[in-house]
């Protein structure tokens, strides 16, 4: 699954529980912008209309989880695309970590902690994952 550099950032993001808001109050900007203005900015670093700099990166992660070096393939030309679950975008070197240890890969694109967090889920996540596989091809 290739994602550019905000729906990886987005797709991190949800996957930690956190909403674009909590982000926004956890990051200090100079000069100091309100928080509504610190919103926009994220929503706009994560639907790709403006990209991240390398400031922004390092604050962004120091709040919330993602692997540097996936952000950097996802940017780079000609770099082969990282391995990213279709839910979360975990990685290989950025696992989900739950009560049993880190995650593994349960298809080519589906992490086993996204597959087990919901039972009744696993159905449409499995349809999920096809149908994004689909449309990626």
């Amino acid at each position: 699954m290739t994602l550019t550099p905000g729906q990886y950032l987005k797709k991190r993001r949800e996957a930690a529980g956190l909403s674009i808001d909590d982000v926004a109050e956890r990051i200090a900007t100079t000069p100091r912008w309100a928080q509504h203005l610190r919103r926009g900015w994220l929503e706009q670093i994560e639907s790709d209309q403006m990209p991240a700099t390398f400031r922004t990166i390092v604050v962004l992660h120091q709040v919330m989880q993602f692997d540097l070096g996936v952000l950097v393939a996802l940017t780079a030309e000609g770099c082969e695309a990282p391995r990213l679950c279709v839910v979360c975008a975990c990685s290989n070197d950025d696992p989900c970590v739950g009560h049993s240890g880190p995650c593994g890969w349960v298809d080519v694109d589906l992490c086993s902690a996204c597959f087990a967090h919901e039972p009744a889920d696993r159905i449409a996540i499995i349809r999920s994952a096809a149908t994004a596989r689909d449309a990626a091809v």
